[in-house]
């Protein structure tokens, strides 16, 4: 099973970046330049951007047709936009724990995917306002396949 990163995680991370109540100026540069990273289309490019411009919630995010390692991925990738801003407030704390709940994660593996984080934060493939998306996957790929269905 691959990653398969594309609109709806970009649109997750916008969620998660919204969560409490504002887009800091990190967070918008971080979106945008994953979402040039991906190649999307103009259509989503256009999505990003209108959810970047106004409050936007996770319900708004389709996550059905992820498989289990692309849902993986985009909590990893949300709990990354969530500490962008100097850390994780109780906002974005709920924003999370949604985001697990609608892609169906355990607390195990939300813990193990939120360490697999931090070993790439600290690889540099995660910086203040910028994300490797392609070298990113391909370091996470690894971790977040070991954690299974916990």
């Amino acid at each position: 099973m691959s990653v398969e990163i594309g609109r709806d995680t970009v649109l997750a991370l916008c969620a998660i970046a919204w969560a409490d109540g504002k887009i800091d100026p990190e967070e918008a540069v971080g979106i945008r330049d994953a979402a040039r990273q991906l190649g999307l289309g103009a259509d989503d490019l256009a999505a990003v951007d209108a959810a970047l411009a106004q409050p936007f919630d996770l319900s708004q995010v389709e996550t059905l047709r992820m498989n289990r390692l692309t849902r993986l991925f985009t909590y990893a990738c949300g709990a990354w936009i969530a500490g962008l801003d100097g850390g994780v407030g109780p906002a974005e704390e709920k924003a999370l724990q949604t985001l697990g709940d609608r892609v169906g994660l355990s607390d195990v593996a939300r813990t193990r995917a939120q360490t697999v984080v931090s070993s790439a934060q600290g690889g540099g493939d995660l910086t203040k306002n910028k994300i490797d998306l392609q070298k990113l996957r391909s370091r996470l790929s690894a971790g977040l396949s070991q954690i299974g269905n916990d």
